[in-house]
């Protein structure tokens, strides 16, 4: 049983963990393409100024060619009204030239304009785009750190208790034999004990029996209090000094 949730905890935990490192390398992609939308900007801002600043030229060139023109008709219109037609001839060659330059300097602002504004609403929609992809980015962060946080509260309570540094079991098994032991020398201490009692009983008997016996020989008279020797024991002999 602990050995299958040993394996779960530990498919769990790889599960986590690459988890975390998903949403990390997610995190740095989606920083990557922010900054590599934010070169794209950068270019665009670039276009918008440059296209910009032609329109502007063109759209002043086109006023100034066309002020010309009108100048060169009033001259022309002067010399012709004073009968000077070699300054009136002059005039309307100026006034016609002046007029195709404003023609031309027309149709470049009408070719330039759409391009602005289609170059303007793109740099509107990267700006938009970016700030799509940063909000995207911080809730991507804000689910790695709480990732992260889980994996390490995760970690910490599959280590509880788990390796707590003692190994209780032998522990146990240690005070065991030493309770044994104290309870092999209680017993022996009892059997010693009982072996003591017996051995005084035995004597008290020899005693007894010895005194009868003397008594029957009339050694000893009946009541007589004195203490009756008991030999050292079956084969042993009292030295003489």
């Amino acid at each position: 049983m602990f050995g299958f949730l040993r394996k779960v905890w530990v498919q769990l935990s790889g599960f986590l963990h690459d988890t975390v490192d998903n949403l990390s390398d997610a995190g740095r992609t989606a920083r990557q393409a922010i900054r590599e939308l934010d070169g794209q900007i950068r270019e665009a801002e670039e276009s918008v100024t440059d296209v910009s600043a032609e329109l502007r030229l063109m759209q002043h060139e086109h006023e100034k060619a066309t002020e010309a023109a009108s100048k060169w008709g009033r001259v022309a219109k002067t010399a012709a009204d004073s009968g000077d037609r070699t300054s009136a001839v002059e005039a309307v060659q100026q006034q016609v030239q002046a007029e195709e330059l404003a023609s031309s300097y027309k149709a470049n602002v009408t070719r330039l304009a759409p391009m602005l504004e289609q170059l303007k609403a793109r740099l509107s929609d990267l700006r938009q785009k970016k700030l799509e992809m940063q909000h995207k980015t911080s809730v991507l962060d804000a689910r790695s750190k709480v990732a992260k946080a889980e994996s390490r509260a995760a970690r910490y309570l599959g280590n509880v208790g788990e390796k707590p540094g003692v190994d209780f079991d032998e522990l146990e098994r240690r005070v065991d034999r030493q309770e044994a032991k104290a309870a092999a020398l209680a017993d022996m201490a009892q059997d010693k004990a009982a072996l003591d009692v017996n051995k005084r009983r035995q004597d008290y008997s020899r005693k007894d029996a010895i005194s009868e016996k003397l008594q029957a020989l009339g050694l000893m008279p009946v009541g007589d209090s004195q203490p009756v020797q008991i030999p050292l024991g079956v084969g042993e002999k009292k030295h003489a000094g």
